[in-house]
């Protein structure tokens, strides 16, 4: 075999054992539950809630920031995709097989746009990106709007509120709300490594219009 041949060989050897090194550390990273906090009201002790996906829920079932609690809705897990794509769901709704969904941010989308739990289905909307930023923080942005910048943004719940404190896709920006800090439940934020370079996505999820 020729020098640059074996050179070629090695070097090949090496990418496939570091790319298959990055998805082994990124599926280790997130096992057992998580909470997630806003930079913006993480000193208020909120946390993101998912909840039932129902007319008579708290926003008609739209994620939010509640205060954090013993409860369910709160405890989030990561199921590694791959790719640098996970999908989340909450200890409440996994056993009823629901996925955390970012919608386009428009009238006729469920929830106006509000971020919710829905069936667990193959639609980009359900795939997340985790990105890293500074002090242990990450923007949370999904594979179908990951094209147009956007990112998760967390609220205040409450009345005057835009879509009543509901969880949304916004540009991303500088802004405290769009900064999340993934906190193990009983321990400290794992240290966040950047993603591996994303297969080609699947098929964009079409709007909804609202019930």
């Amino acid at each position: 075999m020729k020098l640059n041949a074996r050179l070629g060989s090695v070097a090949a050897v090496s990418v496939i054992m570091a790319a298959t090194l990055v998805s082994q550390t990124s599926a280790q990273q997130y096992s057992g539950y998580y909470r997630l906090q806003t930079m913006f009201q993480a000193p208020e002790g909120k946390c993101l809630e998912g909840n039932r996906y129902d007319r008579q829920s708290t926003l008609g079932g739209a994620a939010f920031m509640d205060d954090c609690q013993n409860v369910s809705g709160q405890l989030w897990e990561f199921l590694d995709q791959g790719n640098g794509y996970y999908k989340l769901t909450t200890m409440f709704q996994s056993p009823e097989g629901k996925c955390f969904e970012g919608n386009n941010l428009q009238q006729t989308s469920v929830l106006q746009g509000g971020a919710f739990l829905d069936d667990c289905q193959n639609v980009s909307g359900q795939f997340w990106k985790i990105v890293p930023e500074q002090d242990g923080y990450v923007r949370l942005q999904t594979m179908f709007l990951e094209p147009q910048n956007k990112c998760l943004e967390g609220n205040r719940f409450a009345p005057d509120a835009f879509l009543r404190g509901s969880a949304f896709m916004d540009d991303c920006q500088n802004v405290s709300g769009q900064l999340w800090l993934i906190t193990p439940e009983g321990g400290s934020a794992p240290a966040i490594s950047a993603p591996p370079v994303p297969a080609a996505p699947v098929d964009p999820m079409r709007p909804r219009a609202s019930s």
